[in-house]
């Protein structure tokens, strides 16, 4: 007992130096001892759970950047280094890369979880507008460190992506170049993505995420839309000091609520443990992505961005040529100040879901917008290279292979062993078939097969086959030839009937 009183004594004798020295007190109690209202679920953990990634992608970025050089000559080389040679580097480039992932994935839980609970309404304002400055923040950390690998996929997609800037009027090209440092990229493009990343980031986001946090702690967690509405509980009661009815009311429901600590950081643990456990697993099941070494001569290469930016490169389709940046600024800029200003926009007192209906279905149409147009930018960008019979397509083969089926090659000429049979209708003459393209790279050269898709006539007098220019271009041509020299002699017949 004489021990235990004097471990307790010892204890609140350094409490008592800490608190009067450093104010430790009233800062654990206010973030520790806090009350939180009655109600909650794991959807209030995502917040914690987001905050949790964003301390591995602190440590693990520090611990790259020691094994990292920020130069084309040597950035390559020391992420091969980092994750085949550095003792356990493939576990933490791994929790970095994945970790990249589910942050944006749990911003984004949170943020419309926050819209569907209502929880950016009176006096929550502040915080909702932080939070999505944090989005932001986190999409520019996904996009900074994109460069960094300096491998192919890394190279094409970041001058993808700062084209985008580029396409902006008027000031476009100066912040090209204030981006890059400029005409192209290079290793000043490569430092400054290093030190925006690895420097201004952290600190931004770290200062944002520490504003977030302090106004949550000072407006409190907000209580689920049901139990708002239906009123706080008869036995909580008010202390009277609130001078505004909400204030009142909110005060009511932590009454009866449990403190943070240890129930409610319990949740967020547990929650944070599920995290990790998904990250290493991802990174022992599927590894890190690492391509071959950026090769700024090879445009043939096409770049996919991470599945994040997808929805983005899917609108530049839409918005061809000048139009470019309307898909590119316009449009993104546009859902951003929306997204900014939905306090304003929604101003009325109701939280609940389903009385609610014009939030909600704006949001669903949103949500659904950018699902369909990432889901469609992978079903119609192409890998970089694939394999077909043994033979590894580079992008530009991959090109020439999808342009043979759209311009319909296999009617006429037998390629890759396919032979299409087709049924002539009553009263039509069989289709006479071209010759056999496997195996042409033993018969003609590159520049005749080249020469007699743009001018067939010119080999062959008699030759039916149109010119593929138009609608095709040089580029097309020359993509076709390409992947046509791919293709065996020896590559065995099979029949497709087509109707």
């Amino acid at each position: 007992m004489r021990i235990s009183h004097r471990v307790s004594l010892n204890v609140s004798k350094v409490q008592s130096w800490l608190d009067e020295r450093f104010g430790v007190g009233p800062v654990w109690r206010s973030i520790f001892l806090r009350h939180i209202p009655i109600g909650l679920n794991w959807w209030y953990s995502l917040g914690s759970a987001a905050l949790f990634v964003f301390v591995i992608e602190a440590a693990t970025g520090i611990l790259l950047a020691m094994n990292y050089s920020p130069t084309p000559e040597y950035a390559y080389d020391s992420v091969r280094f980092i994750t085949y040679e550095q003792p356990f580097g493939w576990l933490i480039r791994g929790l970095h890369h994945w970790g990249a992932s589910a942050m944006v994935v749990l911003v984004l839980l949170h943020l419309v979880s926050v819209l569907v609970m209502g929880a950016y309404k009176y006096p929550r304002e502040g915080i909702w507008i932080v939070g999505v400055g944090l989005l932001l923040l986190t999409l520019a950390y996904g996009f900074t460190g994109y460069l960094l690998p300096w491998d192919q996929k890394a190279y094409w997609a970041t001058t993808v992506g700062t084209n985008m800037v580029g396409t902006i009027p008027v000031i476009g090209g100066d912040l090209l170049k204030l981006i890059r440092g400029g005409t192209g990229l290079g290793v000043v493009a490569l430092t400054r993505f290093f030190a925006v990343h690895a420097l201004l980031l952290p600190v931004l986001l770290g200062a944002l995420a520490a504003v977030h946090v302090a106004l949550v702690i000072y407006h409190g967690v907000s209580v689920s839309p049901g139990l708002w509405h239906k009123g706080p509980p008869d036995e909580a009661a008010s202390d009277g000091s609130a001078l505004h009815p909400y204030h009142e009311r909110y005060a009511a429901f932590k009454a009866r609520g449990p403190s943070f600590w240890p129930e409610l950081i319990a949740e967020d643990l547990r929650t944070a443990l599920v995290v990790f456990v998904v990250l290493v697993g991802l990174t022992v099941l599927f590894g890190v992505p690492l391509d071959e070494r950026a090769d700024p001569t090879d445009t043939t290469y096409i770049p996919r961005p991470e599945w994040y930016f997808m929805a983005l490169f899917e609108m530049l389709k839409f918005f061809p040529g000048q139009l470019e940046w309307v898909g590119a600024a316009l449009l993104p800029a546009l859902l951003v100040l929306l997204v900014l200003f939905v306090p304003a926009l929604a101003r009325g007192e109701e939280r609940r879901p389903l009385r609610r209906p014009a939030g909600m279905a704006t949001l669903a149409l949103v949500l659904i917008a950018l699902t369909g147009m990432t889901i469609r930018a992978y079903a119609t960008t192409p890998p970089s290279a694939v394999v077909e019979r043994g033979v590894v397509l580079t992008s530009q083969q991959l090109r020439g292979r999808q342009l043979t089926d759209q311009q319909g090659c296999r009617s006429c000429h037998i390629i890759s062993g396919v032979v299409e049979v087709t049924e002539p209708k009553p009263g039509e003459r069989e289709k006479v078939k071209g010759p056999r393209l496997d195996g042409i790279g033993a018969r003609l050269t590159t520049a005749d097969i080249h020469t007699f898709m743009e001018q067939p006539k010119r080999f062959n007098p008699d030759a039916t086959m149109e010119p593929v220019i138009p609608p095709l271009n040089h580029a097309d041509v020359e993509a076709i030839t390409q992947y046509l020299l791919t293709l065996s002699a020896d590559i065995p017949l099979t029949e497709r009937s087509i109707r």
